[in-house]
């Protein structure tokens, strides 16, 4: 399938015990409008056993996590509130003699960021059909972005924020996937699948974890 198009992105806070992401709470809310984005997993380098002057075995493990880069129209203030652990925070200032209230992020050098499930849809075309395909990461934490401005000449520069998460690779035994993508003939199809695996998780991964690809099955097979 060749890619042709991107669509939103989604998150929704993960809650971690033991180090495993054991659900999701909040529901599945929006960074902002997707314009792109782009994965480097870690993958392992070849560790071949040389014997009898040749390669006897291989390490062939696959990848495990990496670096998640998203490019947003812009970040709306409460996804950067929960992705960094801010608290939007309200104001008010006199302007005429008029009350005129703002709202923002206040940064003290104290904050957490938190892991968040996050997914997009890619629209890709095959064979003249255009099919959707979920794109899922189990886990991720976000890094504060770079930020610019840039004064309005003759035409409009955009200037559009950038994004950047580690994704965690395998947890535990490894039974749970860390990523996966799924396929649909609608948008509405993978945005519906979206929003089932992110609030089902929450609701009934905690009734299976620790039964592994069995329990995962459990919730999968309910959406």
């Amino acid at each position: 399938m060749a890619g042709i198009g991107m669509y939103g992105v989604f998150y929704a806070k993960a809650t971690v015990q033991n180090g495993i992401v054991t659900g999701y709470t909040g529901g599945t809310k929006m960074m902002g409008k997707a314009i792109s984005a782009g994965f480097e997993p870690n993958t392992p380098d070849d560790n071949p056993l040389y014997a009898n002057n040749g390669v006897g075995e291989n390490d062939s493990s696959g990848a495990s996590g990496g670096t998640l880069n998203l490019t947003l129209d812009r970040l709306t203030l409460e996804a950067a509130a929960e992705l960094y652990g801010l608290q939007v925070v309200e104001t008010q200032v006199m302007v005429g003699g008029e009350p005129v209230k703002g709202q923002g992020l206040r940064y003290t050098g104290m904050e957490q960021s938190a892991p968040v499930g996050v997914a997009f849809i890619r629209m890709n075309q095959e064979d003249g059909v255009r099919k959707h395909e979920v794109v899922l990461y189990r886990r991720a934490t976000f890094s504060m972005p770079a930020e610019s401005a840039q004064t309005m000449g003759e035409s409009i520069e955009w200037k559009t924020p950038e994004i950047s998460g580690s994704v965690m690779g395998m947890e535990g035994d490894g039974t749970t996937p860390w990523y996966e993508t799924m396929v649909f003939p609608t948008q509405a199809a993978a945005i519906a699948y979206v929003e089932c695996v992110f609030g089902i998780l929450a609701e009934k991964l905690n009734a299976v974890v620790g039964q592994g690809a069995a329990g995962y099955a459990q919730v999968e097979a309910a959406v």
